[in-house]
């Protein structure tokens, strides 16, 4: 308030008045809070497009789990399905978090999470193909009934994480063992039987080949073991759940345990619109930035800028720079349609060379070392091939749509078009939408240093507001009842139809 008013002198209330304000405010919603809240999500569902809203409570009417998830987190969804997590965070196309719903639950019981996933797969049309969670076993119970097509992966370091308490801290101290242990348990590069040949010889140089808990991890390794995900598309993106822990700590920012649900749903809905604003920059700067190109020799490279986001290209662009700098062909053999070129990684000493498989007729290429499979972008080694064939066009068959800067094609708020949407008429009206948010960012970029074309520009956009504004009443004063009512959007019922859960310390996902 000080800052919306410059100065504290200009506020016209003391910290206390807040204080009272917030207590005055507690008091309205007392025990009508998860009841509001309910309410406030059926308004949206019933008058926002392809919102979807979900709740559960026990035979007393105490509410145990709720679920929600608004159109723009469905276009997401589509767009970036392959990257979910549980709680509900995905990876956008600059490889940053993005929310794909949310829900709030009364316990952690396999029958809560069985529920949760069943209206998930009812909001978005299906489950994930991949996701991360932790070692919890009501989760695991629950995905494994409810989701049985989709492959659940453990956190990797909620497992390592035990390692010391697990396995003594002497040992883990003291000893070059959980060195060599994270050496095979956190790489991509080594097949299930390498890792399990150095399992057990780690096992027997430090004599804990009988150790329980250890044993314990073997036996499940196809589950947390990045060995055993080589064959899964883009899976190397998901190795731990640190993505929801994130997200979490985002949302912890707006909120606390002491706000009440009907409070939290507005600092929720201001954290997605932060979010959001967040991947709405990340575009402008992606079209508006040239990224400074290194190799002018190598045209794949500026194509590549072209393609990818910004943040993404930087990624690429240092598998292209590792290609011309640390990669060398040692030699090549005829295998069929194929060519088999035998790459050398000055950086990789781990193995004598990296095969690249290559079929120029169709551009049909593949490494050994699995980058693209694992990260859906290629390869230095692959690059290091291009470029001695002086291959001009980049593989479009390599290029993840996920990654590039029409993933989504309207990433702006208020969209009208959902899912069900036909795809002809999908597409044309985000072209359209598109056109007009590429136009108004040109106007500003080319007028930026003419004051008056500005302003003149902005008062064209601000009379045109005022003319969808027109039919607006001014409202006379509101009551501080009303202001509450406001603030809640909700009015106080006479009865709480559902009511909120006790003593319950509530689970953000």
């Amino acid at each position: 308030m000080r800052t919306l008013y410059g100065g504290f002198d200009k506020v016209g209330a003391t910290k206390n008045d807040f204080k009272n304000f917030k207590r005055d405010l507690n008091r309205y919603i007392s025990e009508f809070d998860a009841d509001m809240m309910i309410k406030r999500l059926l308004r949206k569902k019933e008058y926002m497009p392809n919102f979807s809203m979900e709740y559960i409570t026990d035979e007393n009417g105490v509410l145990r789990g709720l679920f929600w998830a608004d159109e723009d987190a469905k276009r997401n969804f589509c767009a970036w399905y392959n990257m979910m997590f549980v709680p509900f965070t995905g990876i956008d196309n600059h490889n940053r978090n993005v929310t794909l719903g949310a829900a709030i639950i009364g316990n952690k019981t396999a029958e809560t999470y069985s529920w949760l996933l069943n209206v998930f797969r009812q909001a978005f049309g299906r489950a994930p193909p991949v996701i991360v969670t932790d070692q919890d076993p009501a989760m695991k119970k629950a995905i494994e009934d409810t989701w049985p097509e989709s492959r659940h992966r453990l956190c990797m370091w909620h497992i390592m994480d035990k390692l010391s308490a697990k396995a003594g801290a002497t040992i883990c101290n003291n000893t070059d063992f959980k060195k060599r242990l994270c050496a095979i348990v956190w790489t991509d590069s080594i097949l299930p039987v390498k890792f399990e040949s150095e399992w057990a010889t780690i096992m027997n140089d430090f004599n804990l080949v009988d150790h329980e808990w250890l044993q314990s991890l073997y036996q499940i390794r196809d589950t947390w073991i990045p060995a055993y995900y080589r064959e899964e598309v883009i899976s190397g993106l998901m190795r731990t759940s640190s993505r929801s822990e994130s997200e979490n700590h985002f949302f912890g920012q707006f909120c606390n345990p002491g706000c009440t649900l009907v409070e939290f749903l507005g600092h929720f809905d201001f954290a997605i619109e932060a979010q959001r604003h967040e991947h709405r920059k990340n575009e402008h700067d992606t079209r508006n930035t040239n990224a400074e190109i290194w190799a002018e020799d190598f045209v794949l490279e500026d194509q590549a800028s072209r393609i990818y986001t910004r943040t993404i290209f930087f990624d690429q662009q240092l598998e292209i720079q590792n290609g011309i700098h640390r990669c060398a062909i040692g030699k090549w053999e005829n295998m069929g349609d194929f060519v088999n070129f035998f790459v050398k990684d000055s950086e990789q000493p781990c193995t004598t060379f990296f095969e690249v498989m290559m079929r120029e007729d169709d551009m049909t290429v593949y490494c050994t070392c699995k980058r693209f499979e694992h990260f859906g972008l290629l390869c230095s080694h692959i690059f290091c091939v291009l470029r001695m064939l002086d291959i001009r066009e980049f593989p479009q068959r390599y290029i993840l749509r996920r990654w590039t800067r029409e993933a989504v094609p309207n990433s702006a708020p208020g969209a009208i078009l959902g899912i069900n949407e036909t795809e002809d008429r999908y597409n044309e009206v985000n072209r359209v939408v598109r056109e007009i948010t590429y136009s108004t960012e040109s106007v500003i970029n080319q007028l930026v240093t003419n004051f008056d074309a500005l302003c003149s520009f902005r008062d064209h956009v601000v009379n045109y507001f005022k003319t969808a504004d027109g039919s607006v009443v001014n409202a006379p004063p509101k009551s501080r009842r009303e202001r509450f009512a406001e603030i809640t959007s909700n009015t106080k019922p006479s009865e709480a139809t559902v009511r909120v859960p006790i003593g319950t310390r509530f689970k953000v996902g």
